[in-house]
């Protein structure tokens, strides 16, 4: 019998996870069985494992998923995902006020099984970023612990528990509008990254933690990422006419969300020099680097394309300049900061939107951006740089 502890996510040269054995195994085409309990499952974690999934089931492996669904820890893209996999698949759900919370993997054929038991839920965070610790058994088939599991678990397992609900499109949807699930921006918001519930940034904090590295993804281990769109109008030609146009168009996965300082030339918009370089691809004192932004007007109207040049200035200020209607006008104060998102497409390319007090989404995006930003010193223009399902999730009529 071997019998290994699985850590992840603290001692990072040694770069192991449950993520990376499960690929291991999977890969290893030893087992003709697959079964996992798991609690909370994201769209990340499951599209990650769907290779090696639906390479198993094409070789006649038997698939068993149960999972839970309970505090919102499983999103709707989640189900989805795994209900793309055709296996034997199914919830497990009470109206008590305990939770379904096991974390169990298990490998087996005819003579051998590996079973994985510890903290690690079906999510990216679970399965290899966060701090946590398993213990996996490998061992013939007669070891008392397989059939310890398949004892206590029997009703599951067989299929004959009440509460078992197996899983389909109409379940999910159901799931969704009785708010037992949510989507995968609002779970990844309260889990991946904690913020949902997170204070102020104007807050005095008692404490003020430390950063610690994130441990890279496995080899195999690749999940999906869902693809966001920004909804635009744009102007076609036709002949003599011009019609204006609903377009959606793809965007990449990165955000920033900045106030904008003021000034009789507030168009001439600043940056600290980790976004300048970072974000927008440009280099100290080089202000031969230009990138191309495109604006998004109040009324969805996608503007031209502006070439701007970046430009670095003796006090050491980092700027590109935006010209649109909103920034043509006064700047309304700065007790009312007008706020700019700029939308990265791709290493150059940018879509950007300059949000006035008076605007439907501005009071949503300040509220985060206030609660997101870290200003380093008082006065300090508020900045970031976040995952484009945050803003999603705020301002659905923008990105979809």
């Amino acid at each position: 019998m071997d019998t290994i502890i699985i850590g992840q996510g603290y001692n990072l040269k040694e770069n192991t996870s449950v993520g990376k054995e499960l690929i291991g195994l999977f890969k290893s085409h030893r087992y003709n069985s697959f079964t996992c309990l798991v609690a909370f499952a994201s769209q990340g974690g499951v599209s990650a494992l769907s290779k090696e999934i639906q390479e198993a089931k094409g070789r006649g492996c038997q698939l068993k998923i149960i999972l839970g669904v309970d505090q919102k820890g499983t999103s709707k893209e989640a189900l989805e995902e795994v209900l793309s996999w055709g296996v034997d698949a199914k919830i497990y759900h009470t109206n008590e006020f305990n939770i379904f919370h096991p974390k169990v993997y298990l490998f087996e054929n005819e003579d051998i099984f590996s079973l994985i038991v510890g903290s690690n839920n079906l999510t990216v965070p679970g399965l290899v970023q966060n701090v946590e610790c398993s213990l996996m058994i490998k061992d013939i088939k007669s070891n008392p612990v397989l059939a310890n599991f398949y004892e206590y678990w029997k009703g599951i397992l067989e299929g004959t528990e009440v509460n078992l609900y197996p899983l389909t499109q109409e379940l999910i949807e159901k799931l969704y509008e009785d708010r037992i699930v949510t989507l995968e921006s609002q779970r990844s918001e309260r889990y991946d990254k904690g913020t949902d519930d997170e204070p102020s940034a104007s807050k005095h904090r008692s404490i003020e933690f430390g950063k610690a590295g994130i441990q890279k993804l496995p080899e195999g281990f690749t999940p999906k990422r869902k693809q966001r769109l920004v909804k635009v109008k744009t102007v076609k030609a036709k002949q003599k006419s011009k019609k204006q146009t609903e377009e959606l168009r793809p965007i990449g996965e990165q955000v920033l969300i900045a106030e904008i300082g003021g000034g009789p030339r507030w168009k001439q918009v600043n940056f600290p020099i980790e976004i300048f370089q970072n974000f927008f691809g440009a280099q100290r004192n080089d202000n031969t680097y230009t990138i191309d932004l495109m604006n998004i007007s109040k009324d969805g109207a996608l503007g031209a394309i502006e070439t701007r040049q970046a430009v670095t200035v003796k006090s050491n200020n980092f700027r590109f300049e935006i010209k649109c209607a909103e920034t043509m006008g006064e700047y309304p104060g700065n007790d009312k900061r007008p706020i700019g998102l700029f939308v990265k497409l791709d290493s150059s390319e940018f879509l950007y939107q300059v949000l006035m007090p008076d605007y439907p989404a501005y009071e949503a995006i300040k509220k985060y951006l206030y609660m997101e930003a870290k200003p380093r010193r008082a006065g300090e223009l508020k900045r970031v740089i976040r995952n484009v399902e945050a803003v999603h999730a705020l301002y659905p009529e923008l990105i979809v």
